[in-house]
């Protein structure tokens, strides 16, 4: 357990953990903002350094952040970052990182998940999946740069500077990859329902129903045969054509997927209370927790930051005697009187101060 007063440090603390389970920042729009404190105009340094052991194997996970200011005059632009990683002091990729040991992250910043637009829970439902399966991430990835490369077509079209016929390629790659990134949101919502339904249902204290339901931009079905698949989703981009032109984007794909959060088959993020809407998304990391410990057979890393505080004592009790299943759980508080006692002395409390950690 972190404890601390606000501002301290310890929310870095279980951002930099995170971070090193799925090589992105939760709260940053960009590498830059994680060491940049807008004060120094000169180069700045940062490095996540951390020993994971699990039942498989142990490795040493690193990562350098060095970002410099091109000019001197301005601290907010003109400015460059670079980042490395090494995994067991071998260089690698940013998608060699994600997956090599998993965390779930608990934050306030969650609730955007139902209430925030399409984007962030594509962005969650991705992130999940990532850390499960490499062949996943790769796929994104492919099918993120051939949407790039498709919507640039798109424009030239637009400035009829390209032949139409050019797009006939880009299609059938789009769609290729769309199967796979689809088929398997569909699959991984199906079962993070199933998972968070019963616990949803547990900490509400009521008969209410949690469904989480994938909403394609398109009626295709990603379980269908590749062949149907593909003749249903090409008929559907054809009839956009004249529109994508003269917009210079795609408006087909997994980019434009969105995933209904339903409480009792009302739409959580239009009609829920926030009450509600907290639950649902507790009880889906929840979930999500458990469905890693499961196909990785490899405990997650727990990280709770500060959300308790929102909690009522009974909600707050529930929330921690389910983390307390796992192996390994970072819970943060700016009042460690408020907890519990008898978790207070089940933990192992560490007071945080001007980003040092103190043991209590």
């Amino acid at each position: 357990m972190l404890h601390g007063e606000n501002g301290q440090g310890k929310s870095n603390l279980l951002e930099s953990i995170y971070i090193l389970s799925v090589g992105k920042s939760a709260r940053a729009s960009s590498d830059r903002e994680l060491i940049t404190n807008n004060t120094s105009p000169f180069a700045e340094y940062g490095r996540i350094l951390a020993q994971v052991n699990n039942n498989k194997e142990s490795l040493k996970l690193q990562i350098d952040y060095l970002t410099s200011n091109k000019t001197q005059s301005s601290i907010n632009s003109n400015q460059s970052s670079t980042k490395n990683i090494r995994i067991n002091g071998v260089p690698k990729k940013s998608s060699n990182l994600v997956g090599k040991f998993v965390a779930v992250m608990f934050s306030a910043q969650d609730l955007d998940v139902i209430f925030g637009p399409p984007s962030i829970r594509r962005r969650y439902i991705d992130i999940l999946i990532s850390q499960l399966d490499s062949h996943y991430l790769t796929t994104l990835q492919k099918y993120q740069k051939i949407l790039s490369q498709r919507n640039h077509l798109l424009k030239r079209l637009r400035n009829k500077a390209a032949n139409s016929d050019e797009l006939e390629i880009w299609d059938e790659r789009l769609i290729c990859e769309s199967r796979h990134v689809m088929a398997k949101r569909a699959q991984t919502i199906e079962k993070l329902t199933e998972l968070a339904s019963p616990i949803h249902m547990e900490l509400s204290g009521r008969d209410e129903e949690l469904t989480l339901v994938y909403k394609p931009s398109a009626s295709i079905n990603s379980q269908s045969s590749e062949e149907s698949f593909f003749e249903n989703m090409n008929t559907v981009i054809k009839s956009l054509r004249s529109k994508e032109i003269f917009q210079g984007m795609t408006l087909c794909g997994p980019h434009r997927d969105d995933i209904e959060i339903l409480i009792d088959g009302v739409n959580a993020g239009a009609f829920g209370s926030r009450g509600q809407s907290r639950t649902g998304i507790l009880s889906m990391k929840l979930a999500q927790a458990s469905h890693f410990k499961t196909i990785r057979d490899q405990e997650p890393v727990i990280l709770l930051d500060d959300i308790l505080s929102e909690l009522d004592i009974v909600r707050r009790n529930q929330i921690l005697s389910k983390v307390e299943q796992f192996e390994q759980c970072f819970v943060t508080t700016a009042d460690i009187n408020s907890m519990d006692t008898s978790y207070v002395e089940r933990s192992k409390p560490m007071r945080v101060h001007a980003g040092t950690v103190f043991t209590s």
